[in-house]
């Protein structure tokens, strides 16, 4: 049967529904010229969902509002995976050959850490490219932290990608070093990822669509480059627009937005300085956005606050043609403040040391424990991380996104006793509010977007 006999087997009016509610839930753009496209994945999708006809799961969906699991569900029958290593060899070169050098000169007496997102990551290719891109262009590598983040709302995508195991077809086109410096033979003629590439990348599921980040939570803060590429072509013209800008604000100052050339439309980028780098155009974050023809420069260290000043008592009386004028003493800024700053800034270090500030001047709110626990997280530091939590939960006891976090600490770790009655908690506490009310400490989420994360994580 053709596609244009699919869709018309199926209720227009129903199907025009569906389109609208799915473009502003995921953002996805299906005009009628693509409803051939949409038809056969929601063909699929009611399968999944259990509708034994797809006017049926047609019209339920026509209905009502998406849970995050229908959401995952649809988005995994409407998005392509194709994908494969090093896709756009130019971009990679230009990263490595002109980007990373004076970013790495920079951080090297500094910090000694790098922030990296691939945004739409599919099922990995893009993000272990990355991951094998800075291994290339850190020779002391050891003595970094690279923290590589790859987000995707596909569950089955995310799946294969925290596998790290691929087949021939991931390949194609690729460099013929990578195989043998970056990945071992494996069961089934496929090849596994290197175990150091591997730990560099952390994989999360998000929604582009949802208003929730940037956000210390989600590590999505703070990044020095970030490749959303062969994504936005496929949203809506409103999402376009809300993704380059919520993208623009995760970026920290000097930071490069990776797009895909057919994307890169002068008219949806415009708080950013567009900059052709080793043949690649890219996006700039600037303070004076516009065209700009060199290549990178290193990006200069934010300069320190302005000192306190002290008032002075005056050498002399005042007098009335010379008078005292003791200048009044700037109030310290709050650690807690310093410390979010730092880390939106992607200083992970020093925004450590404002939490143990805050945390050394006595501050027993929880909030300065769990932001600290994120910042160790980040680092790698998964079990000055867990202590870190524990002091939240002493704190306070019913603090939801402490247990949430344990339980996603716990998992990795394979320790699953710990993690499921963390996480058990965290819905038994949830349950007892609104679906709707926003839970405290959790950049804007509701009750009910962190319940179906946390089920999603137990399996239920």
């Amino acid at each position: 049967m053709s596609l244009q006999a699919t869709t018309a087997a199926l209720d227009p009016t129903l199907l025009g529904e569906v389109s609208s509610a799915i473009a502003d839930r995921i953002g996805l753009h299906f005009p009628e010229e693509r409803w051939p496209d949409l038809a056969r994945g929601l063909r699929a999708a009611g399968e999944l969902l259990g509708f034994g006809s797809p006017d049926g799961c047609l019209r339920w969906l026509g209905s009502r509002a998406l849970t995050a699991g229908q959401v995952e569900t649809l988005a995994s029958c409407l998005t392509v995976g194709e994908t494969y290593f090093f896709r756009d060899p130019a971009s990679f070169e230009a990263l490595e050959r002109e980007i990373l050098p004076p970013l790495v000169a920079q951080r090297s007496e500094a910090g000694r850490f790098l922030r990296l997102w691939s945004a739409g990551c599919c099922t990995g290719e893009e993000a272990y490219s990355l991951a094998i891109t800075c291994a290339r262009a850190l020779p002391d590598l050891p003595r970094w932290n690279v923290s590589i983040l790859a987000t995707d709302i596909n569950p089955s995508f995310l799946a294969k990608a925290e596998a790290g195991v691929y087949g021939e077809w991931s390949f194609r086109g690729a460099p013929g070093w990578l195989r043998e410096r970056f990945f071992s033979p494996t069961s089934g003629r496929k090849l596994a990822i290197d175990p150091i590439a591997r730990a560099m990348v952390r994989f999360g599921n998000l929604n582009l669509a949802e208003e929730v980040y940037p956000s210390i939570r989600s590590g999505t803060d703070g990044m020095d480059v970030i490749f959303c590429r062969n994504v936005l072509m496929y949203l809506t013209p409103r999402h376009q627009r809300q993704v380059v800008s919520a993208l623009h604000r995760c970026l920290g100052e000097g930071g490069y937005l990776f797009v895909n050339p057919a994307e890169a439309s002068p008219f949806l980028f415009p708080m950013f300085a567009m900059e052709t780098v080793g043949g690649v155009t890219l996006y700039r974050k600037t303070s004076q956005p516009g065209r700009v023809e060199s290549g990178p420069e290193p990006v200069p260290p934010e300069p320190p606050p302005p000192p306190m000043v002290v008032p002075t008592a005056p050498a002399r009386p005042a007098t009335s043609a010379r008078r005292a004028t003791p200048k009044a003493a700037v109030p310290p800024e709050d650690p807690l403040d310093l410390a979010r700053a730092r880390a939106g800034q992607g200083r992970l270090e020093e925004a450590l040391a404002a939490c143990q500030n805050a945390v050394a001047a006595g501050r027993t709110d929880p909030a300065a424990h769990f932001l600290y626990a994120a910042i160790c997280d980040e680092l790698g530091r998964t079990e000055d991380a867990i202590a870190a939590l524990g002091k939240v939960l002493y704190l306070d006891q019913d603090f939801i996104l402490a247990h949430h976090a344990l339980g996603g600490l716990y998992k990795r770790l394979g320790r699953r006793k710990e993690s499921r009655r963390h996480l058990a908690i965290a819905l038994e506490l949830l349950s007892a509010r609104s679906h709707q009310e926003v839970v405290p400490g959790s950049d804007g989420m509701t009750c009910g977007r962190i319940g179906e994360a946390v089920r999603a994580m137990t399996g239920a």
